[in-house]
C-alpha cells in the first residue's frame, strides 16, 4: 500500500483489491484515500478519494448482469 492503514474497508473487483479510508498511524489521522492493488502487476496505486475521512466501514461489490 502507498499508505499503511487500519480500520479500512476493502473489496475485490475484477482481479483487483480496493482499499478505502481507515486510520494512518504514521500520520495520526483518518484517511479518505482509495487505493487499488493489481494482483497481476503486483502494484498499488491511489485511484480516488472519499468525500470525507472514513474508518470502520464496509465495502460491497454489486454485479448486475
Amino acid at each position: 500500500m502507498k499508505e499503511r492503514r487500519m480500520e479500512c474497508g476493502a473489496v475485490a473487483i475484477n482481479g483487483c483489491i480496493y482499499v478505502s479510508g481507515g486510520y494512518s498511524y504514521s500520520k495520526g489521522t483518518y484517511l479518505q484515500s482509495i487505493e487499488k492493488y493489481d494482483l497481476v502487476l503486483d502494484t498499488w496505486e491511489i485511484v480516488g478519494t472519499l468525500p470525507s475521512p472514513t474508518r470502520s466501514h464496509g465495502c460491497v461489490c454489486f454485479y448486475c448482469l
